[in-house]
C-alpha cells in the first residue's frame, strides 16, 4: 500500500510532493488530477515492504505529530515559551522591510523574503528553496532552488496555486556537493519535510532551516483560472497571475489580483474585497485536505511569517508582517538586521490576527472530523477530537461548504474555456440561493443575540 491507495483515494492529498521526492523506487510522480489538483500517480514500481511515502505524508496518521516534533526541536531552548495555538516561540515581532521598493513587491511587509536573503548573505546556508514562477508551461508556479539574494527577491510575493517539491528533493538527495538549504513552505509541507528528515539522513544533513507561512486554505488551479476569466483573460491565454498587487488607493487587505496573457497584456485588476466574498468564505475549489489541517502557525518551522491582519496595520497598503521566532539563530538575524523596521508584539496579538483560521482549524475541524467518523470513512487523526456538538451547531455551514467544494470542481472543466464565467455561475445558482438563505439565517440569529448580550451585560450576570 502507498499514498495513492490511501491518502489520494480518500481525497486527503494536499499534493506537496514530498512522497514522490523521497520514494526510493521512483514509483511516484506528481501530476494534475481531473479536479485541478496536484496528486501522486504510480509507475507500478512500488516495493511492498516500503512504507516511506505513508510515513511522511502529512495527512496520514502518525505516532509523531506536530507536538512530538516541536517538543524534540524546541522545548529545551532557553527562554522558550509555549501557546496552544502558536506552539513554541521565543519572541514575536511586527514590522516591515525599510526598502520601500522591495516591500511593495512582497506579499505583506517583505520580511520573509529579506530573512531568506540574509541566510545566504550571512553564509548560514548555501541555497534557498522557495516558490517562484515556473518555466513549465503546465504549471504556473513551482518550488525552485535559489542561489543568491537577487534570485530570492525575484520570488517575492504569494502564489495561491498548487505547487509541489518532488523534483527539488530528488535533486538535493542525489547531488554530491555538500550544499546546505533553507526552505520556506506552507505548514503541511513543513510537517512532511520534518517527517522526511527523520527518515532520510541526507535530508537532515542538508535542510538546516525551515520557515513557514500561515495558511487558511489552498484552492486548486481552477480558482486561478476563474480569477483570470473574471478579469477578461481567457484560460488558454493565461501566462501569469499576480495574486497580491498592492495599490495605494486600497487597504492592505484589499490587494489587487492581476492576470496577464501570453502577449504581456494585463486583464482588468480584481480587488480582493470586490470579488464575491463567498469565493473564499464558502470555499469554492478548496482542496479537501485543508479541511483536516490543525496547524495555523507552521508550528514545526524555525520561524513563521504572516500578514499583520490587525486594525492598526490593515490600512497601510504597503503591507506589514508578523513573525514568530522559535530558534536563537532566527532571533539573532531578526534583531540584528538594519534592514527591518521591527518591534516586539505580544503572542496574543499574533493570535488575534489569525482568529478566523483558528476557528476553521481548531473549532470547525472538530465538526468535520465527527462527520467523517460518523460515515465510517478513513480520516486523518488530528490533535483535536471529533465533536458532535460542534458539528450539530455548524452542520449547515459544514455541509454547504462541502457541497460547494465538490460541485465547483466538478463543473469548472465544462466552462473553463468559455469567454466569460457567466455560464459557470448560472449553473451554480441553486448553491448561490442556499448561501443567501444561510446568510439570512445568520443575520437574524445575530440580531436576536445582540439584545441578549446587552441585557446580560447591564445586569452583570
Amino acid at each position: 500500500m502507498n499514498v495513492t491507495d490511501l491518502t489520494v483515494k480518500n481525497d486527503y492529498c494536499i499534493g506537496c510532493g514530498v512522497c514522490a521526492g523521497v520514494c526510493p523506487s521512483n514509483n511516484l510522480y506528481i501530476d494534475w488530477s481531473p479536479r485541478g489538483e496536484l496528486i501522486p500517480h504510480t509507475n507500478n514500481l512500488c516495493n511492498d515492504k516500503c512504507s516511506i511515502c505513508l510515513d511522511i505524508c502529512p495527512f496520514n496518521n502518525h505516532k509523531i505529530n506536530q507536538d512530538a516534533i516541536t517538543n524534540s526541536l524546541f522545548s529545551k531552548t532557553r527562554n522558550i515559551k509555549y501557546n496552544e495555538y502558536t506552539g513554541y516561540y521565543l519572541n514575536c515581532y511586527v514590522g516591515f522591510r525599510k526598502d520601500t521598493v522591495k516591500r511593495l513587491k512582497s506579499a505583506s511587509g517583505g520580511l520573509a523574503t529579506s530573512f531568506l536573503a540574509s541566510l545566504i548573505k550571512e553564509n548560514i546556508v548555501d541555497r534557498i528553496i522557495a516558490v517562484g514562477i515556473s518555466e513549465d508551461n503546465n504549471r504556473m508556479f513551482n518550488f525552485k532552488i535559489l542561489n543568491n539574494s537577487n534570485e530570492v527577491y525575484s520570488c517575492a510575493g504569494s502564489a495561491y496555486y498548487p505547487v509541489e517539491i518532488s523534483r527539488i528533493l530528488k535533486e538535493i538527495i542525489k547531488e554530491k556537493e555538500e550544499f546546505e538549504y533553507a526552505v520556506i513552505a506552507l505548514p503541511c509541507v513543513a510537517y512532511a519535510l520534518r517527517l522526511a528528515i527523520d527518515k532520510i539522513p541526507k535530508l537532515k544533513k542538508k535542510i538546516k532551516i525551515i520557515a513557514s507561512l500561515t495558511c487558511g486554505q489552498l484552492q486548486n488551479r481552477f480558482c486561478t483560472e476563474l480569477l483570470s476569466l473574471e478579469s477578461g483573460i481567457k484560460v488558454n491565454e493565461l501566462a501569469k497571475m499576480n495574486f497580491r498587487q498592492k495599490s495605494e488607493n486600497n487597504s492592505a487587505i484589499n490587494y489587487m489580483q492581476v492576470a496577464t496573457d501570453k502577449n504581456g497584456n494585463e486583464g482588468i485588476p480584481q480587488a480582493n474585497q470586490e470579488l464575491p466574498s463567498h469565493l473564499w468564505h464558502y470555499q469554492y475549489f478548496k482542496q479537501n485536505a485543508c479541511n483536516f489541517c490543525d496547524d495555523i502557525f507552521g508550528e514545526v518551522a524555525d520561524v513563521t511569517f504572516m500578514d499583520a491582519w490587525l486594525p492598526e496595520y490593515i490600512d497601510n497598503y504597503r503591507g506589514t508582517s508578523l513573525i514568530i521566532s522559535r530558534t536563537p539563530l532566527a532571533l539573532k538575524l531578526l534583531e540584528n538586521s538594519h534592514e527591518y523596521n521591527l518591534k516586539e508584539i505580544s503572542v496574543n496579538s499574533v493570535i488575534e490576527s489569525q482568529m478566523g483560521l483558528i476557528q476553521k482549524k481548531r473549532t470547525l475541524l472538530k465538526g468535520k472530523l465527527y462527520k467523517s467518523e460518523s460515515s465510517n470513512s478513513f480520516y486523518p487523526e488530528k490533535r483535536v477530537k471529533p465533536d458532535f456538538n460542534v458539528y450539530n451547531e455548524n452542520r449547515e455551514f459544514i455541509d454547504l461548504t462541502t457541497e460547494i467544494q465538490d460541485l465547483s470542481k466538478e463543473l469548472w472543466p465544462k466552462y473553463r474555456l468559455d469567454k466569460s464565467t457567466a455560464e459557470f455561475w448560472n449553473e451554480l445558482k441553486p448553491l448561490e440561493s442556499k448561501i443567501a438563505k444561510y446568510e439570512r439565517k445568520i443575520r437574524i440569529k445575530n440580531l436576536m443575540t445582540k439584545p441578549k448580550k446587552f441585557f446580560k451585560k447591564i445586569s452583570g450576570s
